[in-house]
């Protein structure tokens, strides 16, 4: 699916922003996934991606999922779970699913994995903003 881009300075997805992690995010019919492999610049303690990044990374990909559904959607709550270090160097999936649809509101479920492990999952809510 095309998503507006038009600002294109999303730390994630912005390919304008010199700062940004650049990627793509696949998304169609309520789901969205993506590889991505975390760089050193990423980590908090040696080794382990700082888990401010990894919980952008589920916001995206819980975000996208819920623009595939169509529509515009900000933000309104997230929680996410640590279950295991997101290592650096290691390549990783994300991917994210719409699990319930009701009016503005948008709930979603993520996860990123490494080697087939789900190392953080997460949860949130969408409220549609236009679009």
């Amino acid at each position: 699916m095309d998503f507006d881009r038009s600002d294109d300075y999303c730390f994630v997805c912005g390919m304008s922003n010199p700062s940004g992690l650049r990627l793509r995010p696949e998304a169609s019919d309520g789901s969205c996934s993506f590889e991505w492999t975390p760089t050193k610049e990423l980590q908090g303690w040696p080794g382990i991606t700082h888990g401010g990044v990894v919980t952008a990374l589920l916001d995206e990909a819980m975000a996208y999922a819920s623009m595939s559904i169509g529509g515009r959607y900000a933000t309104a709550q997230i929680a996410v779970s640590f279950h295991r270090p997101v290592r650096t160097g290691v390549p990783a999936l994300v991917r994210a699913k719409v699990e319930e649809s009701r009016g503005r509101r948008v709930k979603t479920s993520g996860e990123i994995l490494q080697g087939g492990e789900v190392l953080a999952s997460g949860s949130a809510v969408f409220i549609r903003t236009g679009g």
